[in-house]
């Protein structure tokens, strides 16, 4: 599926054509080292993607990234705060400000990775390929971009999500939106992984695989660096069965432009992992929506929000999280409770989506009652999170 025109179609079949190469240079000569395929019975494996989990990266001043200064160029943001403890806490989001009643169209490039792993097992005979374009195409039909119904109306996820945090904030007619344009889907790019820059599990007859995360992010930069994506475009790289040290991430970086402008380029990786192998809990769109609903609170990486603890506090295996960034993902998803919250099916079309459910910005703004629509805490569960986070002492 590709909704470029013919010029960016042969561009990106070149930038394809040119990574192919480039990741090929390491597998020229089998690895001098034998590496084994990894046998995982369901058990060892899910508790193996658990140990993953989800990461950040990067992260740009906000000197720059609330500045008005029109050098600086990425995806429409806005700039609030809210006071915890006497202590105020400047946040940047995604879209316009919600007073103003603007609607936002955020575009997005998903790039597809065509995963090649080679010269594995005994004799260094096993090459698994993992096509991601099944994937591609169920977030491109998923709740991602596509409206379904949930709990606050119809509509895409991420929108809802935010006008249910903002409902009470935003203009009086409630026009207010931050919606996912359609997505521009790039041409699939190669990519070669050998025993040094990943591994290869076997669960009965099925294969998984897992990469360096620096060897992932290296090639997704090399794309965005040759393939001319824009800077009011976040890309959205996709494998299917294959991770990266991480289930997903978001990035943050700023690179300097020829003209004197200065790019702040957010990022997005996010598995696609099957439903008959790891179960609802991490299955299909369940890391798009986490990662998705990061990146739109907190884009640039620098949302700094009192140190939370995961909820809930009456679960034994609740612990100070150490983070102090407004990660909407995290607290369910990234700790020892994870298990306390199961995913939210949404149907839409005939497919069963597994959404990770997130807490909003008045459960790290303590607000007791939330500011929210309904009084929630959470989306799009509405019901597994009842009180504000705990602050770490």
């Amino acid at each position: 599926m590709s909704h470029g025109n013919s010029t960016n179609r042969f561009a990106l079949a070149a930038l394809a054509a040119s990574l192919l190469w480039f990741a090929a240079i390491p597998a020229t000569a089998k690895p001098a080292a034998k590496s084994l395929v990894v046998p995982l019975d369901k058990v060892t494996l899910h508790a193996h993607l658990r140990a993953l989990g989800y990461q950040r990266r990067g992260g740009i001043g906000r000197d720059q990234t609330d500045s008005s200064d029109g050098r600086f160029r990425t995806l429409p943001h806005f700039s609030s705060s809210f006071s915890f403890a006497g202590v105020t806490y400047p946040y940047t989001m995604l879209g316009h400000p919600p007073k103003s009643g603007q609607r936002a169209s955020l575009r997005s490039v998903i790039v597809p990775l065509r995963m090649h792993f080679v010269y594995f097992g005994d004799n260094q005979d096993v090459n698994v390929d993992f096509d991601p374009m099944p994937a591609v195409t169920n977030i491109v039909n998923s709740p991602m971009y596509q409206d379904a119904r949930f709990p606050n109306g119809t509509g895409q996820f991420g929108d809802m999500m935010q006008r249910a945090t903002f409902w009470n904030k935003m203009d009086a007619a409630r026009n207010w939106h931050v919606k996912m344009a359609p997505p521009r889907v790039a041409e699939p790019v190669d990519i070669e992984v050998t025993p040094e820059t990943g591994t290869l599990f076997q669960v009965g007859n099925t294969y998984l695989g897992d990469v360096l995360i620096d060897f992932l992010d290296s090639q997704a930069k090399t794309i965005i660096q040759l393939s001319g994506i824009e800077p009011d475009e976040v890309p959205i790289f996709v494998t299917d069965n294959v991770t990266a040290e991480a289930l997903g991430y978001h990035d943050a970086f700023a690179t300097s432009n020829e003209d004197g402008t200065v790019t702040l380029q957010t990022l997005i990786y996010t598995s696609w992992l099957d439903l008959a192998l790891v179960g609802p809990l991490l299955a299909d769109v369940s890391t798009i929506n986490h990662e998705l609903g990061e990146w739109l609170n907190d884009p640039f990486v620098n949302n700094v929000v009192p140190v939370w603890a995961f909820p809930p506090a009456s679960d034994p295996n609740s612990s100070c999280s150490g983070s102090n960034l407004l990660e909407v993902g995290d607290p369910q998803g990234n700790g020892a409770t994870y298990a306390d919250f199961p995913t939210v099916v949404i149907p839409h079309k005939g497919y069963a989506y597994h959404l990770q459910d997130l807490v909003m910005l008045p459960w790290f703004a303590g607000e007791k009652p939330s500011s929210a629509e309904n009084g929630w805490y959470d989306f799009p569960g509405t019901n597994q999170i009842t009180a504000p986070a705990v602050i770490c002492q």
